[in-house]
C-alpha cells in the first residue's frame, strides 16, 4: 500500500458522466484516476468494430445513436467537440441532432483526452481507510483516494456504495431502466432496392423495433461495406431479456424486413448485444441526495436527471463540483 499512488479522487465509470466528473476535478487541480470495467470508454455511447474471418470489416454504433445539446451547460462542450471534428450535425427526418464522427465513440474519446483512465478494471469493493478509500477488484486493491465519484448504472452503484455512503442507496434504488436488445448485421453487398446512404430510411418505433438504421447513412461514415443496426423496443426487450441471442437476431431481422419492405441478403456477420440498462425511464427525484454526509462521495449518471447524453454529462459535472 505504501507504494500505491494515492489520488485526490477515483471516478468509477468512463461513460459520459464519469468523464465529465473527471474533467471537472482535473480542471480544479485535483489528481484523478478513472476506472472502468469495459474495454473502451464511453459506456452506452458505444461503437463496435468487427472483422470477419473472410476479411470483411464492419463498424456498428450499437449504443446511443445521437445526442442533443439543449442545455446551455452542455452546448459549449459540444461546440468544442465539433470544432475538433469529434461531433457533426445530423438532420434526421424532423429532428436535428449531433453524432460522433466518424463514429459515436469519438465523442467520449474527445472527453477522455488527457485523463488517466484504466479500462478492463472491474471494482468489486470499496473500503474506508484513514486516508479515504481503497478500490479493489478480484485481484486485490487497485488504487486509493481521498474521495470517490460513482457513475455506474444505478443498481451497481447501490451495491458499490453500501459500505461507504449508505445514505445514498435510496437515491440509487429510486431509478429504473428499460433494457434493449440490439442486433447487428454486416453485408458484403447492399440489399436490392435499398439506398443505405439515405437517413430517411431509418425506422423508429415500428412494431418491435425501436430504431433501425444503416451505418452508411451516418455523416462521416465511409465504410465500404454495409452495416445495419437494429434496436428492439423497450417492451419487447424486457419481455425477451433472457432469450437466447440467435432467437433475438432472427426476430429482429424478420421485423426489419416487414417494416421496411426490404429482403435482406445473407449477412457476412450477425450478432446481438443486450443492454440491461439501456434507457432511463424513471430518474431519481431531484430532491434525493447525490452527495454523502461526509461530502467525499458523490454519485452521478443519466439516471439522476433523465435519459439523454446531456443529462449524464451535467450530472457528472455537478458531482465533480459538489465534492470540491
Amino acid at each position: 500500500m505504501s507504494m500505491m499512488p494515492h489520488y485526490d479522487f477515483v471516478v468509477l465509470g468512463s461513460g459520459i458522466a464519469g468523464l465529465a466528473a473527471a474533467h471537472t476535478l482535473t480542471e480544479a487541480g485535483k489528481t484523478v484516476l478513472v476506472l472502468d470495467k469495459g474495454r473502451r470508454i464511453g459506456g452506452r455511447v458505444s461503437t463496435k468494430r468487427v472483422t470477419t474471418k473472410d476479411g470483411h470489416s464492419f463498424v456498428f454504433n450499437h449504443g446511443a445513436q445521437f445526442l442533443t445539446a439543449r442545455d446551455p451547460g452542455f452546448a459549449p462542450i459540444c461546440d468544442n467537440a465539433q470544432s475538433q471534428n469529434s461531433l457533426a450535425n445530423w438532420h434526421l427526418d424532423d429532428r436535428s441532432a449531433l453524432i460522433g464522427t466518424p463514429f459515436m465513440r469519438a465523442f467520449p474519446m474527445f472527453l477522455g483526452r488527457d485523463l488517466e483512465i484504466r479500462q478492463d478494471c472491474e471494482i468489486t469493493a470499496i473500503h474506508r481507510t484513514d486516508n479515504g478509500f481503497t478500490f479493489a477488484s478480484d485481484d486485490g486493491v487497485i488504487a486509493s483516494a481521498a474521495g470517490a465519484i460513482i457513475t455506474a448504472p444505478a443498481p451497481q452503484t447501490a451495491n458499490l456504495i453500501s459500505d461507504i455512503a449508505p445514505e445514498l442507496i435510496a437515491s440509487a434504488k429510486a431509478a429504473h431502466y428499460a433494457p434493449c436488445w440490439t442486433a447487428l448485421f454486416g453485408f458484403a453487398t447492399p440489399p436490392l432496392g435499398a439506398d443505405v446512404t439515405d437517413p430517411s430510411g431509418t425506422i423508429r418505433d415500428s412494431g418491435i423495433i425501436g430504431w433501425a438504421g444503416w451505418e452508411n447513412a451516418r455523416p462521416g461514415n465511409e465504410a465500404a461495406l454495409y452495416g445495419l443496426t437494429i434496436q428492439a423496443s423497450a417492451e419487447w426487450s424486457a419481455a425477451h431479456i433472457e432469450q437466447e441471442k440467435p432467437e433475438n437476431i432472427a426476430a429482429l431481422k424478420s421485423a426489419y424486413e416487414q417494416a421496411s419492405g426490404i429482403t435482406l441478403p445473407a449477412p457476412s456477420y450477425s450478432a446481438a448485444h443486450r443492454w440491461r440498462y439501456a434507457k432511463v425511464i424513471t430518474p431519481t427525484p431531484a430532491e434525493m441526495p447525490r452527495l454523502s454526509d461526509c461530502r467525499n462521495v458523490a454519485i452521478a449518471g443519466d439516471w439522476l436527471g433523465g435519459a439523454r447524453i446531456e443529462h449524464a454529462y451535467l450530472s457528472g459535472k455537478m458531482a465533480g463540483a459538489s465534492v470540491l
